[in-house]
């Protein structure tokens, strides 16, 4: 505690605070006085800071008051979120009796602990996207990782093999793609390359935890929580048990009764989808762009168009783990057919899904016990077109579609509980009544009664009172302190009858009460308390009954997720004119006319130059592609790889036709970073990187390299590359995309059976470049990078001097740039240049001949070439 509050000299309620903050040091501890959630001492002062509240005082044994700062209790999730996503952890401390009935101070108890990975609010999370928890456990046998949205139940394990460096590099993918929130990990892991990784997540709230090493316990653990059946599917994956067990032991901390809506297991494989590396999604931007690490211009910003959340988040799901079985993509690729070729079935679906709310987030807090009326409320109305929409879905003459709407499950009585229980417009509490309709619950239309007549009772009983004491601005007042009093001002006290009891005194009038008043406040307040009681208690029970039905909600949210997904594909597909793909076992792919998604959206109409692509047989494996910087390298290389994963996740592509032969991974090494803090040069990162596509790329992968070798040297990188374009083709073969600028690679075409030489066609006219962006065989004897400079901007006299270095470096002349003279007789002869230019200037001047203004104009542009010297 700061300012050196004594614990002995506290009150009994702040000794408890500090008791309680001492086993929680690492979380902000919030506790509930009352109406409100208190914080107090530091814990206050972090608080007022990072919500932007004021800060107070509460007595508390010393002369100076403790630092205060609380919010009230019915927005507490709001404040709590708005803490945790500043980076800090809460602990709820409540009331666990109830303060009426305590003797002394009220016995509270933590309840709760927010971290990043366990927010229930959904109004604080990120509605379309899911906010994972992962648990990793790692040892001497290999690594697993498990995560849940404990918002929706979704629950994921992998687990991984091999050398610690394969296992490093997997796991470190896997994370991109889970992104969690928050990671638990056993603190004696050993794998370094990890550990620097978790270390530089600055954005990752991170638990390191004891590796009790007790697999028998994680195994009770499993089955307590999710059940016989679930444990079946992982009794063979000893490290995804126990970091499962892990995972569950943090999530039900606080929970003593099982999560109704976390109840599945799904067992990843990493083998069964198209594998995507951490660089490679980066380099495509398919879910964060290079610039601003937002999702604007990404592909997952042009596929995501879905109508509900669920659908946003299995289009993002799809798109991180496109598949490699061609019946399953090509059973996606039939329903985006059918509503991609009937569009007005496709926008009535859209019209039935836009009035769904998130589902798997609605059944998460039903059972978390935290659900309120108006989540009720959202549930019921999203219901309420299912019925429609699964008899629309039955009559379409498609028999993919129809056995959509057949397995669709019928809601129609869960629908009638809640439209016959909870009011339209409930309000936010749960316990102060208002909740449930009249006429649903016959004990508590007869109390709703029995206190409505009580209430008419205190009103004639305040008019019978004035009209007997005269009192004109007689009135009975409530206070919920005080309860119901008669308040008389004090210019009337002489017409107070005797019978009047003295209740409190104030400024400028008398408050009373009568036996009269008490009895009808009685009945009243009483009969209050026994609504609110019995309306929680039967809302209670409503919540209990759609418990009970959660497989069966999770079934449809499941589907709806994927109808939605599916259709929001079509959508896409339609409006920017993409192609269904056709899909194969062999190794050729074959692209018309294919489109970079995302880039030809952000040119007017018609500006984007679409390119055809083949490659994959035996004789075109490898293609190495020549030409300018800024021609369209890059963007047709990246569409290459865009359109495989578009097709394998089962999406229509950009393009007019396209022939994909499955790829099992998609590599990309592209860019020129580095990392320090690796102690990794840019060329150092760029080997890496190759090391590994060379290490782990198989015949059925693609591969984009974009200049690999430009990091060193002109003779090392150019020896370099030689020699990877010659290992890919004569051990690996595997389909790959080589952008550079060391043309001396195209000789390669004629040294080995399987390279192709590629180019992107421009008109150069008097060293002005035109880019027409178009593939076609062949390849460039220049890369213009001088005329490229020169539409960038350079001064002028930079371009001219180096259009004589490279007029020197072209001639026949030996011109070796390690050499001084070489370099000083070209600067000389430019400097040269620039005086005979001078003495030309000069000798055209007649003095003779020019005005005072001219021979000024003419004296500074001399005095400014001789400058240039």
């Amino acid at each position: 505690m700061k300012d050196n509050f004594t614990y002995e000299k506290l009150t009994p309620m702040l000794k408890h605070y500090i008791d309680v903050k001492n086993s929680f040091k690492d979380a902000l501890l919030l506790y509930r006085v009352g109406d409100f959630y208190e914080t107090f001492f530091d814990d206050a002062i972090i608080t007022s800071k990072a919500l932007g509240l004021t800060l107070t005082g509460k007595e508390c044994g010393h002369d100076k008051k403790a630092p205060m700062c609380g919010v009230p209790h019915h927005v507490i999730d709001n404040y709590v979120n708005k803490l945790v996503k500043k980076g800090y952890k809460v602990a709820l401390c409540d009331q666990i009796e109830d303060p009426k009935q305590a003797k002394g101070l009220v016995k509270r108890a933590i309840t709760r602990v927010i971290t990043p990975g366990t927010i229930t609010d959904m109004e604080s999370l990120e509605n379309r996207e899911n906010n994972y928890l992962l648990s990793i456990f790692q040892n001497n046998f290999g690594l697993s990782l498990s995560y849940c949205d404990i918002s929706t139940g979704a629950i994921f394990t992998i687990e991984l093999k091999g050398s610690d460096d394969f296992i490093a590099k997997q796991a470190i993918d896997q994370i991109e793609k889970i992104d969690p929130s928050e990671i638990i990990i056993n603190g004696n892991y050993k794998l370094r390359e990890l550990s620097r990784y978790l270390n530089q997540s600055t954005n990752i709230f991170i638990n390191y935890i004891e590796d009790n090493g007790q697999y028998d316990n994680s195994v009770d653990t499993i089955i307590a929580h999710l059940g016989d059946d679930n444990f079946k599917k992982i009794s063979n994956k000893r490290l995804s048990i126990v970091s499962l067990a892990n995972l569950l032991d943090y999530i039900y901390e606080f929970y003593d009764d099982n999560l109704k809506h976390i109840n599945n297991i799904e067992v990843l494989e990493v083998s069964n989808y198209l594998e995507l590396e951490a660089n490679t999604r980066t380099n495509l931007e398919l879910h964060r762009n290079l610039n601003n690490n937002t999702k604007d211009d990404t592909v997952l910003k042009i596929l995501d168009q879905a109508d509900t959340a669920m659908g946003s988040r299995i289009i993002n799901e799809w798109l991180e783990r496109p598949l490699i079985d061609i019946e399953k993509i090509n059973r996606r690729l039939d329903i985006v057919e059918y509503f991609f070729e009937n569009p007005i079935d496709s926008q009535n679906i859209s019209n039935f899904l836009d009035d769904i709310y998130d589902l798997e987030r609605l059944v998460g807090k039903i059972s978390y016990k935290r659900a309120n009326a108006r989540d009720m409320i959202s549930l019921k109305n999203s219901l309420k077109n299912i019925p429609e929409l699964k008899s629309y879905l039955e009559n379409i003459d498609n028999e993919n579609i129809k056995n959509l709407g057949i397995n669709l499950p019928g809601v129609n009585a869960l629908w009638d509980i809640l439209e016959n229980s909870i009011v339209d417009e409930p309000p936010i509490s749960i316990t102060e009544g208002g909740i449930i309709k009249t006429g649903f619950n016959k004990n508590l239309d007869i109390l709703k009664t029995e206190s409505t007549n009580a209430v008419e009772k205190l009103s004639q009983y305040e008019i019978s009172e004035r009209e007997r004491t005269g009192i004109k601005n007689f009135k009975i007042v409530f206070n919920k302190n005080n309860g119901y009093s008669i308040e008389i001002t004090k210019s009337n006290l002489d017409k107070v009858p005797n019978s009047y009891i003295r209740k409190q005194t104030l400024k400028n009038q008398e408050r009373y009460t009568t036996e009269t008043l008490e009895k009808l406040s009685n009945l009243i307040l009483g009969g209050k308390d026994k609504v609110n009681d019995l309306e929680y208690q039967i809302f209670n029970n409503i919540r209990d009954e759609i418990l009970d039905q959660t497989l069966m909600l999770q079934s449809l949210a499941k589907m709806i997720a994927n109808i939605d997904a599916l259709n929001t594909l079509a959508r896409v597909a339609v409006s920017n004119n993409y192609v269904r793909p056709e899909l194969n076992n062999d190794d050729e792919i074959i692209i018309n006319n294919g489109r970079h998604p995302v880039i030809e959206l952000n040119l007017k109409e018609n500006e984007f130059i679409a390119n055809d692509t083949e490659i994959g047989k035996d004789d075109n494996i490898i293609q190495i592609i020549t030409g300018p910087n800024m021609a369209g390298k890059s963007t047709y290389m990246r569409q290459m790889a865009i359109i495989i994963i578009l097709a394998q996740m089962g999406s229509f592509v950009p393009a007019s036709y396209a022939k994909i032969g499955i790829c099992d991974k998609v590599f990309t090494r592209i860019g020129a970073s580095d990392n320090i803090s690796k102690g990794e040069s840019t060329f150092m990162l760029e080997m890496n990187e190759v090391s590994n596509i060379l290490k782990n790329a198989s015949s059925k992968s693609f591969v984009i390299l974009d200049e690999v070798g430009r990091g060193t040297s002109s003779d090392d990188g150019l020896s370099i590359a030689m020699a990877l374009v010659e290992y890919i083709s004569k051990k690996k073969q595997f389909k790959t995309v080589f952008a550079t600028h060391f043309h001396e690679l195209t000789i390669l075409e004629n040294e080995l059976n399987n390279v192709v030489n590629l180019k992107i066609e421009i008109l150069n006219e008097n060293d002005n470049l035109v880019f027409l962006r178009k593939i076609k065989r062949g390849k460039s004897n220049r890369s213009y990078g001088i005329e490229v400079a020169k539409l960038s901007g350079l001064p002028n006299e930079v371009i001219t001097n180096a259009q004589k270095f490279m007029e020197k470096l072209d001639s026949d002349e030996v011109f070796n740039l390690d050499k001084t003279t070489d370099i000083k007789n070209t600067l000389d002869e430019i400097n040269d240049d620039k005086i005979n230019d001078i003495k030309q200037l000069s000798a055209n001047i007649d003095i003779n001949e020019l005005t005072p203004i001219e021979a000024i104009n003419k004296l500074n542009t001399l005095v400014e070439r001789i400058n240039e010297l």
